[in-house]
């Protein structure tokens, strides 16, 4: 993958974060829209369902769904005051430290998910729990990412 620095280029997925205020992207904050522009540009049209965990106030939600045309963009999200529904979008209620959310969570979106990425409470047992619990269940070929990965134990 190609070094990502400050002269990156705005991609189209750049364009749609910074549109929406998502700080997946360098002009905000995070590198991640580069990277993930050069994943799935190629994708665009085919990839059908993504689920993301933490949606904030669901600008990444709505980036995904610009960028992805053919897509229904699934969200899920602890907090009750951000559960939502829009154009292709559905915001599921999830604790992602507790399996019977994830499990319910799966059994709403369906495990036939192209997508799937972990925003969500930063803390590395959550993020290998729900690693560990979600990934099984998924249909091979699925793309994982996990944000915001550091150790938190320092």
């Amino acid at each position: 993958m190609k070094k990502v620095d400050s002269e990156t280029k705005v991609t189209r997925l750049c364009g749609y974060a910074l549109k929406y205020g998502s700080d997946k992207c360098p002009q905000i904050k995070h590198y991640y829209t580069p990277y993930y522009f050069e994943l799935f540009e190629s994708r665009r049209e085919t990839v059908k369902k993504v689920v993301e965990i933490g949606v904030g106030e669901g600008a990444s939600l709505r980036m995904w769904r610009d960028f992805f045309p053919n897509a229904m963009i699934y969200g899920a999200e602890i907090e009750d005051k951000r559960i939502f529904e829009d154009e292709q979008i559905k915001v599921f209620k999830c604790d992602q430290s507790k399996i019977e959310d994830l499990q319910q969570l799966l059994k709403n979106t369906g495990t036939d998910i192209d997508l799937f990425v972990d925003d969500g409470s930063h803390k590395s047992e959550d993020q290998l729990f729900t690693a560990v619990n979600v990934v099984p269940m998924l249909k091979k070929g699925v793309t994982y990412i996990i944000e915001d990965v550091a150790d938190d134990t320092l």
